[in-house]
């Protein structure tokens, strides 16, 4: 028999077989709709467990339980960001998820099949392509691609209507899952379906039975959902082919590298999304012209004691909220009650009167202490189809 043909067709079958059962259609209703889909991932991972000759990872079985060493501690990693940038940011909410007996049940039994049927797929279809010399690395890419593309929220996708909905779509939703599969693919690679599972798993079920969530900008997510499956994937990768004893010439620098890279990614992440004393925000109008013109960002530093209120002058630029809206303008006169409360009144340059209202110290967020000209304009561009008030800037 050609086991080879006889692999590649496997693989085939495997690959129609989980996309139908990926898009079951799953009714909430307790009855069998609501268990079609975790049986049809179990039988499909029956059959690769038990029916048929296993294709392995190509990794090797030296480096197994090494990896899914990685995969248990990046699962670790990842939640461990994500929860410390949402206290960080004040950012946490209920879980919409049920934490009943039976609730916590059918998160186990729907999370569980699926990730041990998607891994043993991938390992299969991995292990395939590599008994054929021929593109080996190429099809191992499109099994990356194809386990990316079946996660995708289609249904969502439908509902998008504008540039600025697909735009946030693409990056928070889209983006990180292709960056996912490329760290399951590695995890797979070295060290078998259970690396997979493991990450894939553990994330899915703490986020299911937690009580609490972050609840993060559609920035955050992405930022985090893209940068740290890949540089971890990186490292995994270099640390895989170390153990394997085909050391790379300036390895060991390149893991600095990477680690140091993939933490400046964090930073910047909570840099973007206002963890530090100092944040970015776009200016979306030119009120402020020449100084300031829209599409720069302006660097603000947030107020954080009370006599740095007092300590503001006429010609400050300041940034502060009216409703639901966020405004960048200039200080032009400072004013004093009879109790000494303080309040400004405001003008943006471009403008050729004072604005209607003054600004109270509670609304204020910050002084704006630089810019950077023409760093927000895919921001900018998002927002040109929208109404904008003068002076407004975005702090999405």
């Amino acid at each position: 028999m050609d086991w080879s043909r006889a692999y590649r067709f496997y693989s085939l079958i495997f690959v129609l077989c989980i996309t139908l059962v990926t898009f079951l259609p799953v009714h909430s209703e307790i009855g069998f709709g609501m268990y079609a889909r975790p049986v049809g991932f179990m039988l499909i991972a029956g059959f690769v467990l038990f029916r048929i000759p296993r294709v392995y990872a190509p990794g090797g079985w030296s480096l197994k339980d090494m990896t899914v060493g990685y995969a248990c501690s990046g699962a670790i990693i990842y939640l461990a960001l994500s929860f410390l940038l949402g206290v960080l940011l004040k950012e946490l909410a209920a879980s919409p998820y049920d934490h009943s007996l039976y609730g916590i049940f059918y998160h186990f039994l729907s999370i569980l099949p699926c990730a041990s049927a998607k891994e043993l797929v991938r390992e299969y279809g991995m292990g395939t392509a590599w008994r054929n010399r021929r593109f080996r690395h190429w099809f191992i890419g499109a099994v990356s691609v194809f386990m990316a593309v079946l996660e995708i929220n289609y249904s969502k996708a439908g509902t998008l209507t504008d540039a600025k909905t697909w735009f946030i779509f693409l990056a928070k939703d889209v983006a990180p899952l292709f960056s996912r599969s490329i760290l399951l693919s590695v995890l797979v690679f070295y060290g078998g379906a259970k690396a997979g599972i493991f990450y894939s798993g553990m994330i899915q079920i703490f986020q299911r039975i937690f009580p609490f969530l972050p609840n993060l900008s559609w920035l955050a997510d992405s930022v985090i959902g893209i940068a740290f499956p890949v540089f971890y994937a990186v490292y995994i990768q270099d640390r895989c082919t170390s153990a394997a004893g085909e050391h790379l010439p300036d390895q060991e620098k390149g893991v600095v590298r990477q680690t140091v890279v993939l933490g400046l990614s964090v930073i910047f992440c909570w840099f973007c999304v206002g963890v530090f004393s100092l944040y970015p925000s776009v200016v979306l109008t030119g009120s402020m012209e020449p100084d300031i013109k829209p599409g720069d960002v302006v660097l603000i530093k947030k107020i954080q004691q009370e006599e740095m209120i007092y300590r503001l002058k006429s010609g400050d630029v300041i940034t502060f909220t009216r409703g639901p809206i966020t405004i960048t303008h200039r200080i032009t006169k400072v004013l004093r009650d009879e109790a000494g409360n303080v309040s400004f009144q405001t003008k943006g340059d471009n403008n050729r009167s004072p604005d209607n209202e003054t600004v109270d110290p509670q609304d204020l967020k910050g002084i704006v202490v630089g810019s950077i000209p023409k760093a927000g304009i895919p921001i900018l561009v998002l927002k040109s189809g929208e109404e904008i008030p003068e002076g407004v800037t975005d702090d999405e």
